[in-house]
């Protein structure tokens, strides 16, 4: 199940219907998946409306329900999520997958006329990477990179983590904390990266805040001549709290730690394979 996703319906809090959220999760938005070679890729899409949750499901490059699977989000927990997950084994003939994409659009709008809100938006992410070279060839080796984002419409980035194993070029990591700094070592092995942080968003009467841009917001890549790779990555966006100003309240940073981002390194790669910066 897609991480801190919903099963099935349940009881939540519905919250000021001044504030409009809507919004999308979908495959590629730039085209179709592209079949994988040698190798298994699927995904998921995931809904959560008035506590009910909706699925789209995608294996190989067939995508099965709604794309984008989309609405107007009306209560507290309610959201939209992305999943992707790839592995392949080469041996004969090579084994991997073409970048594989996810994509959100999102708006928040304040229709009072008098009030303004604070809306605050929980961004859950896990990604877990992982390239072995079973035996050395004078090749392009085995590599897996996944990378979870999140940006307003105007492209300012608000969430920004990378991890990459390579068996050739090295590894490579990246965390919402430090964006622009690499603490990845070493070649190949097992590489992952996990946290939940807050969003928090003023809006004053009238205001809208849009996000999702031409940049992907899920996007994993791999491949494999002689060993293995495999990949999963999953983000889950929720409402967290909308709440009613009533003085001059100055809300909290953009971007804040609910939990220490979990960090599990065993190796990342400098393979920059259609990386979005």
């Amino acid at each position: 199940m897609l991480l801190g996703a919903h099963s099935g319906s349940v009881s939540a809090a519905a919250f000021d219907s001044n504030i409009v959220i809507r919004g999308s999760a979908e495959f590629d938005s730039s085209g179709s998946p592209s079949d994988p070679v040698n190798a298994t890729q699927a995904g998921s899409l995931t809904s959560i409306i008035a506590g009910s949750t909706s699925t789209t499901t995608l294996v190989g490059s067939t995508i099965t329900g709604p794309d984008p699977l989309s609405g107007t989000l009306s209560h507290i927990g309610d959201g939209f999520g992305i999943n992707l997950s790839a592995s392949g084994t080469g041996g004969t003939e090579p084994s991997g997958i073409s970048p594989l994409f996810g994509d959100y659009t999102f708006s928040i709008e304040n229709k009072s006329a008098v009030d303004s809100f604070v809306v605050n938006l929980q961004f859950h992410y896990s990604h877990q990477v992982e390239a072995i070279d079973t035996r050395v060839l004078n090749d392009n080796g085995e590599f897996a990179e996944s990378q979870i984002a999140f940006f307003k419409a105007d492209g300012s980035e608000l969430v920004f983590s990378k991890v990459v194993s390579d068996t050739l070029f090295g590894n490579e990591k990246f965390i919402p904390s430090s964006p622009f700094t690499d603490i990845g070592s070493g070649v190949g092995g097992a590489l992952s990266d996990v946290g939940t942080l807050l969003l928090s968003f003023l809006l004053n009467p009238g205001d809208l805040i849009s996000f999702g841009d031409s940049n992907p917001d899920l996007f994993v890549y791999g491949g494999a001549d002689s060993g293995r790779f495999s990949i999963n990555a999953s983000s889950l966006i929720t409402v967290d709290s909308v709440t009613k100003q009533t003085n001059n309240t100055v809300p909290e940073p953009e971007t804040l730690w609910l939990l220490a981002v979990g960090l599990v390194s065993v190796l990342t790669s400098k393979r920059r394979h259609l990386a979005f910066n």
